[in-house]
Parts: C-alpha cells; sequence; structure tokens
C-alpha cells in the first residue's frame, strides 16, 4: 500500500468542457501554479467537468495557463484510452479513469507511488474506500477526484403521505412502489437504469450485490469479496446461479412500477424524472443529486433522504462505489510527467473540491470538507454518503477491476433488455449470459 504523508498541494487546471470536443482556454497570467503552460486532459463528461465548464475562468486565473481538454461519452472514453494507450507518445497528460477500470488500464497507467514519495504528498484526507480503491499490487494508479456510490434516493414526503416505512429491502422498495404507483395519478413508483447497454448492465451487476454476490466467482472476505488479488480461477461467471435469477426477478419486477418508457431510461434522465417528480425513488449516482438538491424549482429538494442499495433477503446493505480518478498515461512525456503531476495536486486539493460542490457537483471523496457546513448544506447527499462510507456500506466488488468487466456488462445489456423487453425469458437471458460470458473467460485465457 503506498504510504500517504503530508505536503502542501501544487499545481493548477484551467479549461472548458464541451461533450465530444478539443477546447484550449486562453492563455491566463503566468503567475500560477502554471506558470503559462498547458496541460493535455482527456476527461468525461461527468458533475465535475461540467462544473469545470462553469467556472472555466476563474479557474484559468488560478492557474495561469491554458488546458486542452477532450471530453467524450462514456463508451468513446473507453475506446480512447485504450487506443492512446497504444502511441509511442501519449497525446495526454491527464486520464480520467472509472473505478472499475483500474483492472482493464493497469498496464497504461504510471505509478504514483515514487512522485507521493518525492513530494511528501498528504493522501490521507481521502477517504479510505476512495483512496485504497486505486491501489493494485502496491501501486497507487489514481487520484480520487469525483467517486461517488449509486445509491437509493426517496421522496420523504411522499413516504409520509402514505405512511411507508424508508426501503431498506427490495421487499420494502416494491411494497412501496406498489402503493404510490396505485394512488397517485401523475407518480410512479422507481427510477432505475433500463436503458439496453452499459446502464442496464451495470444496473444487473449492482443489484446482484444486494443478493451478496459477485458477477465472477471472487472469494468470500467476510460479507465482501476480496479485489486485491483476482486469480484466474476467480474469473468464472457467476450469473446463471440462484443469485443471477433472483436479480431478474427483481428487475421484472421493477418494471412493473416504473414510468413510462423505463427500457430506454438511463443515468440523468432517471435523476430528472425524479426531480420532476415522476417517480418517488430512483437509484442515483450520488453525485447526481446536484440536479434536484441545487434546484428551487424541484419538489424533491429537501425532502429527499438517501440509502444504500435495498438490500435482497439475508444480505446486508452495499452500495457499489464508483465515480473518476485522475491518472497519468504510462507513455506520457518524461518531460511533461511533473506538470501532470502538480495538476493533479491541485486539482483534487481540498479548496477545490469545496469549490466543486457549490456549482453542483455533490462529490466529497475528502473527510474535511465533507464535514463543511457549506458544503452539507450545498449538497445533503454528502454527510449521508460518509455515514454509508463509516458504516461500511459502500464496496466496490460488484463491479470488479477486471479487464473483462465492460464485456461483462455489454453482454448483461443486451441480455436482460430482451428480458424486459418480453423477448427471451429469465431462464433464457441468464443462461444466454452465462453461456457467452464463460466464451469469453476462456477466449482470454483463464481456464
Amino acid at each position: 500500500m503506498t504510504r500517504r504523508t503530508s505536503a502542501a498541494p501544487r499545481g493548477a487546471l484551467t479549461g472548458i468542457l464541451l461533450a465530444g470536443s478539443i477546447l484550449a482556454g486562453s492563455a491566463a497570467s503566468a503567475e500560477g501554479p502554471l506558470e503559462g503552460r498547458s496541460i493535455r486532459i482527456l476527461g468525461i463528461g461527468d458533475p465535475v467537468f461540467q462544473v469545470m465548464q462553469k467556472i472555466h475562468g476563474q479557474m484559468e486565473e488560478m492557474g495561469g495557463g491554458s488546458i486542452q481538454l477532450d471530453v467524450r461519452p462514456f463508451d468513446v472514453l473507453h475506446q480512447q484510452v485504450l487506443l492512446n494507450a497504444q502511441n509511442d507518445v501519449s497525446n495526454y497528460d491527464i486520464i480520467a479513469v472509472d473505478l472499475p477500470q483500474f483492472g482493464e488500464y493497469m498496464p497504461y497507467l504510471t505509478d504514483f507511488g515514487p512522485m507521493i514519495e518525492a513530494s511528501g504528498y498528504d493522501g490521507s484526507d481521502f477517504h479510505e474506500v476512495a483512496w485504497t480503491g486505486a491501489q493494485f499490487g502496491g501501486r497507487q494508479l489514481g487520484i480520487p477526484l469525483q467517486p461517488h456510490p449509486e445509491i437509493l434516493a426517496y421522496r420523504k414526503d411522499v413516504f409520509e403521505e402514505y405512511g411507508l416505512e424508508p426501503p431498506t429491502t427490495h421487499e420494502a422498495l416494491l411494497h412501496a412502489a406498489q402503493v404510490i404507483s396505485e394512488k397517485s395519478d401523475d407518480m410512479s413508483g422507481v427510477c432505475w437504469n433500463a436503458a439496453r447497454g452499459t446502464a442496464l448492465g451495470q444496473t444487473f451487476i449492482t443489484v446482484m450485490g444486494d443478493f451478496g454476490a459477485a458477477p465472477i466467482d471472487m472469494e468470500k472476505q467476510g460479507d465482501d469479496f476480496e479485489m486485491g488479488d483476482i486469480k484466474p480461477e476467480n474469473m468464472h461467471p457467476t450469473i446463471d446461479t440462484e443469485a443471477g435469477k433472483a436479480t431478474a426477478d427483481y428487475l421484472l419486477a421493477m418494471e412493473e412500477v416504473s414510468p413510462p418508457g423505463i427500457l430506454n431510461m438511463a443515468w440523468d434522465e432517471r435523476v430528472r424524472v425524479y426531480a420532476n417528480g415522476g417517480c418517488a425513488m430512483t437509484y442515483i449516482w450520488a453525485g447526481r443529486s446536484a440536479i434536484f438538491e441545487q434546484d428551487d424549482q424541484s419538489p424533491a429538494k429537501g425532502n429527499t433522504a438517501y440509502l444504500p442499495h435495498p438490500s435482497g433477503p439475508g444480505a446486508p446493505p452495499r452500495s457499489t462505489l464508483g465515480g473518476w480518478y485522475l491518472a497519468i498515461p504510462a507513455n506520457i512525456d518524461p518531460e511533461r510527467k511533473e506538470l501532470a503531476w502538480e495538476a493533479i495536486q491541485w486539482l483534487s486539493s481540498p479548496e477545490m473540491i469545496e469549490l466543486y460542490t457549490q456549482h453542483g457537483n455533490c462529490v466529497s471523496p475528502r473527510r474535511s470538507v465533507s464535514q463543511l457546513e457549506n458544503v452539507q448544506a450545498a449538497c445533503p447527499v454528502i454527510p449521508a454518503v460518509d455515514r454509508m462510507a463509516e458504516a461500511g456500506e459502500l464496496a466496490g466488488w460488484q463491479r470488479p477491476p477486471v479487464p473483462e468487466i465492460q464485456k461483462i456488462v455489454d453482454v448483461l445489456g443486451a441480455e436482460m433488455h430482451q428480458m424486459l423487453s418480453g423477448d427471451k425469458s429469465a431462464e433464457d437471458a441468464l443462461e444466454s449470459s452465462q453461456r457467452l460470458l464463460d466464451r469469453e473467460m476462456r477466449k482470454a485465457g483463464y481456464y
């Protein structure tokens, strides 16, 4: 495990963001930490980068330099990282990495360990689950920027109106959703990611985690699973199992109490429907709560409570941790590595994390920032997530960091959509998923 010592963060970042484009900020005063230099980042259109768009001018003044930021959708970003890794010299100084992608990207990333040691960088302020999430084989491969869990948000006022209990279990969620769907003329029970592809594929494996099961045959470690040493024999898929069947049945039951068009719903759309009063509950990546918590017109503002993923019978509550880290490509120009490291330190500093929360990124991977009154006022979800972290209710094994994680998600996202659409039975969808993934693992040479 990488040692975490102390030093003041240095470096800076400036930028302007538009999805699918590359933009360069104009050079600002050279007195900032960038000292008139430019930094090149490959990013994702998630809240933290959207916030940078809003405060581009302010960041440029602070940084004293310019930035070229290439913002891509999730699947395109994944492809671009892999293509960039094949270059002799990286086109980027910094790349955004989703937590479960570290297993696939490991050969293409720089170990921060020597830079942390040389600079005395202090990582102890980061939540342990966020900091260690990027550690593999004794190497620190990323610095937390926007790591956050997928949790459940629900309308306290609606639950009180109908005399419903907080939905801590699948049974309670389905009961509440049924009551609300039947009694309300314009509100459905629950919103979730049911769109074909990555959205639904991730839903399946995170809900499977609610039953205490992982998508591959990982080794148990108490109520959780060992992620630090996944062996070839652990790569057997576990989809066509009792837990997989329970997951499929739960998704089919949720479909019955969901808004019209649920099979096309994904990501922010589910949150916007919730924000506008279209559903009483939504599964949500915690940082997205700013969509309604910072909207004075939303009936959900101030009326929302947060829980970890409701659990299946006999399983402890667990929400999957995901979200974005900053990493340096292994093939970076050596003369630019120090600049990239300084920019990452500045970008992930407490001052910048606090600033992001004030402009719509309701994520704080740092304990010190989570405790600030203004942060908690702007983002009520942050203290709720902190409580989950302290209670051990956050984990990453639901989306294990293995090279085949996206293949697992892709197969499930297609097969389970056929099930929900009525084109396949649950049994056939589970059997097909198991067979296709087993083929992938054999092709990869795991067994």
